[in-house]
């Protein structure tokens, strides 16, 4: 990893350079002693400033004591020195550019000292925290731990005393975080005659315009706070700036205190939804007297936007079935989520996915197939590639953000800072510009549009190589299909629409630097970013903005260099050595964010559409278990939420099934007056029912009603035999025993009672009819529900078929809004755009009609007094005449 730069400051004052005084609500900056001068001229560049704060020298070389107080560059055995386990509070996390001045730094915080190490890419940054974290706590991974985070949105203010310079500080629980950036008011903001003189006079007069003549100030700058510890106030103090114009002996103290404060409610921040809202400014009384001018007005007011998040991270063993599933199953996910998800939730859904594939080494995969299936989804409509807000759109947004943000600092860095600090007018549009600067601008237009393309094809060995390998599997794909010109638009659309221009165009959202830019500055890098994407379409301007015909020539000239940059970064066997991605993903941090959200997005859905989803809400379910009682659950149908019971059988069961396929026989009597014994045929079944006898063969004999008369009639019948068949003696051994259990369709054999037998036959066959017959019903109804279940299945399958239709015709019609809306969509933007010109117009129309009308009634004025004067010209006049006529005629 090379070298570092150190910058080590002295003094655990760095850790909270502004406390927040309760009695006061902010401490003055002044008492901070030098840590602070420190910082403030580091941040703002104030060299006349002066600092009493000795840095912390110890470990540092003799020309770093004594030279430069800037970074300085040591070998990495500086930062692996410092003895991290033994201090168990040791603190480390990133330090926000804005406090120190400088980029991707992080902070080594203990009880004894604060290190602060400058990287030279924030991957660099994420692995150095990673690995200092780990070798504090080893078994950091194997821990459940609480993550806190802040996303902070600070727009703009309003109803602030003109004429001055503002910038607001971001303190967590009074220890200073982050700081915009100074910003001077705007134009005034314009009221009605009423909400002028519906106030106070004195109101008016004393606040210095904060009532009346309040004035708009615009930031609109993004602040990422992680790793944060635990916070109860989130407080934004807004200072004045100090006019560097004035000389230091002539410096107030007004700009030591805040003008004001807001507290934000962290209950109403909380959450994965921002919070936008206009919050009161809170004035600020110094002790003494001061100035009214210097404090804001009863109405003076902060739009912020902002989300607080807590997480709870669970062991990584927690998230092991959950990770394999996504591993496994993302494509099918992703498939099956996207037509129920919004835009907001598409991009947090692709942003918390790449970060987890990344981490398991799946990120350039899922890249690929998202890839291919949009070419497959968009079939002929190549124009819409990556156009359109889907999956595969929000993840190469967020994966070329993650592995591209070295490539493109050193692509654009210098460019954007060199802008920043004051480049040359590049607005070619004769309505917004004299005709004598148009040739001159429209000069410098193309030579920033050349130094951009010079340093996109040139800037080659920082590529980052997975993009490489993601392009070049895009390309051999759709040469495969027989689409090769649709691969290079997949490059060109990714690269350039969805990652270049963009940066280009926003550099405060990509992390090319904090502020937001100045109107002439972000004119110049809009009309360079419309340029930059006309050649990577490889399209010239059209009739709808006539005023950049003079670029068509630029872009046909660089045509050529642009297919050779396209055809390098697509090339699998590129002989250019690229840059590979050297940062670190925290993996429980970011399933925990994939949980969190999936829970949120799948929890509000239909039950159907839930169950569609199996198993992935059981699987979350199971991690939220881990979570407490009050985490949210996903409501789980109890096919899915349950196993499947399973079949037990009655106990017996085969002892009485009349569908065993064993056989019985009678039992059989011994006689002793008989030689043999009396052998029953074997019962002959068919369909699971015992046979029986024809109709034609049954003897008419008399029903029983009960078999306790059977004894009876036996006995009597018995009495009219031979006494030779009497029973002899042994069967009083066979009458001790038990009897054996009775099977309905098994006939019992009782030789020595033959009526008996045929009665008993006769009644069981009278049962066995009645049970063929109800076996029969049965049947019958089966054989009805069978045919039930046909005609279902066939209508279900009928229905199916019609709701695939009818779904492939929604998807047509759902592809044609998509359509339509990115079209509406392109209007919107051009006619926001005409909106900005014709407001910017109208301002300026409305500005030559004020000097008009003041020229007017000057004119007036002085026709009036030039009246006047002729007035008593003829005045004078008349009486000169008449002092004459009579001095002629007393002469």
């Amino acid at each position: 990893m090379g070298f570092r730069r150190w910058i080590v400051c002295g003094g655990a004052l760095e850790l909270n350079p502004d406390p927040v005084v309760p009695q006061s609500g902010t401490k003055i900056k002044g008492q901070d002693g030098g840590v602070k001068n420190l910082i403030k001229r580091r941040l703002q560049g104030d060299d006349k400033r002066k600092s009493s704060t000795q840095l912390n020298t110890a470990g540092l070389s003799v020309a770093a004591r004594f030279g430069s107080r800037e970074s300085l560059s040591i070998p990495v055995s500086a930062a692996k020195s410092l003895d991290l386990s033994t201090d168990q509070t040791t603190v480390i996390r990133p330090v926000h550019s804005s406090i120190l001045g400088e980029k991707y730094c992080f902070q080594v915080i203990n009880s004894e000292n604060n290190h602060c190490f400058g990287c030279s890419s924030a991957a660099e940054r994420d692995r150095w925290i990673e690995d200092l974290r780990r070798a504090a706590h080893p078994n950091k991974d194997n821990c459940e731990r609480t993550e806190y985070s802040l996303s902070l949105w600070v727009n703009e203010a309003k109803d602030l005393p003109p004429k001055k310079r503002y910038y607001c500080e971001v303190h967590l629980d009074g220890t200073l975080f982050a700081r915009t950036s100074s910003r001077a008011v705007g134009k005034s903001v314009q009221r009605s005659s009423q909400a002028v003189d519906g106030g106070s006079g004195a109101a008016g007069t004393g606040h210095g315009g904060g009532a009346s003549g309040g004035c708009q100030l615009f930031w609109g700058e993004f602040f990422e706070l992680d790793n944060l510890p635990p916070v109860s106030q989130i407080t934004l103090h807004l200072f004045r700036d100090e006019d560097p114009k004035k000389k230091r002996h002539s410096k107030d103290d007004s700009t030591l205190h805040p003008l004001g404060s807001v507290a934000l409610n962290l209950a109403e921040i909380k959450g994965r939804a921002y919070q936008e809202k206009w919050y009161p400014i809170v004035p600020y009384k110094p002790p003494g007297t001061s100035s009214a001018k210097d404090q804001v007005g009863p109405q003076a007011s902060l739009r912020v936007k902002s989300k607080f998040k807590i997480l709870k991270i669970l062991p990584i063993e927690r998230y092991k079935e959950f990770a394999e599933y996504i591993t496994v199953n993302y494509v099918d996910m992703c498939s099956s989520l996207e037509p129920l998800l919004n835009v907001r939730e598409k991009e947090e859904l692709a942003g918390a996915l790449v970060h987890v594939l990344q981490s398991i080494g799946k990120a350039k995969e899922f890249l690929i197939d998202l890839g291919s299936a949009e070419v497959q989804r968009l079939g002929e409509n190549e124009a819409l590639i990556f156009r359109e807000n889907t999956l595969a759109t929000k993840a190469i947004d967020e994966y070329m953000k993650l592995v591209g943000q070295k490539y493109l600092i050193d692509t654009l860095g210098d460019f954007i800072a060199r802008l920043y600090n004051g480049g040359e007018n590049c607005e070619v549009d004769p309505q917004k510009c004299s005709a004598s600067d148009l040739p001159i601008n429209q000069r410098h237009l193309k030579e920033t549009c050349a130094d951009v393309v010079k340093r996109i094809t040139d800037m080659q060995d920082s590529f980052p190589a997975e993009l490489n390998e993601i392009f070049s599997s895009w390309v051999s794909d759709c040469e495969d299909r027989g689409q090769t010109d649709i691969g290079h638009r997949l490059i060109s659309s990714s690269l350039f629409l969805r990652f270049l221009c963009p940066a280009i165009l926003s550099p405060s959202l990509f992390g090319l630097t904090q502020s937001y830019p100045e109107p002439n500055t972000l004119r110049t890098l809009t009309l360079t970013a419309k340029v930059i994407q006309n050649l990577a379409n490889f399209t010239l301007f059209g009739e709808k903005e006539e005023y950049m015909f003079f670029m068509n020539e630029f872009l046909e000239q660089h045509w050529e260099p642009m297919r050779g940059f396209l055809q390098k970064v697509s090339d699998p066997d590129s002989e250019i050595a690229m840059a590979r991605f050297d940062g670190y993903v925290d993996l429980p941090l970011r399933l925990a964010v994939l949980h969190n959200l999936l829970v949120d997005i799948i929890s509000v859905m239909k039950q159907d559409q839930i169950d569609n989803l199996h198993p992935l809400p059981s699987i979350l379910n199971q991690i939220t278990e881990f979570l407490g009682q009050e985490a949210q659950r996903i409501p789980v149908s109890s096919i899915h939420g349950t196993p499947k019971p399973t079949y037990l059988p009655p106990k017996d069961l085969p002892k009485y099934s009349p569908l065993q396929n064993s056989m019985k026989q009678l039992p059989t009597d011994s006689k002793f007056n008989q030689g043999k014994e009396r052998q029953r045929k074997q019962v002959q079944r068919a369909f699971s029912v015992p046979n029986r006898p024809s109709r034609h063969q049954r003897q008419p004999v008399k029903r029983q009603t009960s078999k306790e008369e059977l004894p009876t009639q036996c006995q009597d019948y018995n009495q009219d035999q031979d006494p030779c068949l009497e029973i002899s003696s042994p069967s009083n051994a066979i009458k001790s025993k038990a009897p054996a259990a009775k099977v309905l369709w098994i006939k019992q054999n009782n030789s020595n009672e033959p009526y008996q037998k045929i009665g008993q036959e006769q009644e069981e066959t009278s049962i066995l009819d009645r049970h063929a017959q109800e076996l029969g019903e049965l049947r019958l109804g089966v054989e009805q529900v069978t045919e039930r279940e046909l005609e279902m299945a066939k209508r279900l399958e009928d229905f199916i078929v019609m709701t695939q239709d009818q779904n492939t015709q929604l998807q047509a019609e759902v592809q044609e809004l998509r359509n339509l809306l990115a079209i509406r969509e392109e209007q919107l933007a051009s006619a926001t755009f005409r909106l900005g010109v014709i407001e910017e117009e109208r301002e300026e129309d409305e500005r030559k009609l004020n000097v008009a009308v003041a020229a007017v009634e000057r004119m007036n004025v002085l026709e009036e007094q030039f009246a006047g004067l002729l007035k008593d010209v003829h005045q004078l006049y008349a009486v000169n005449a008449d002092g004459m006529r009579k001095t002629y005629i007393n002469t």
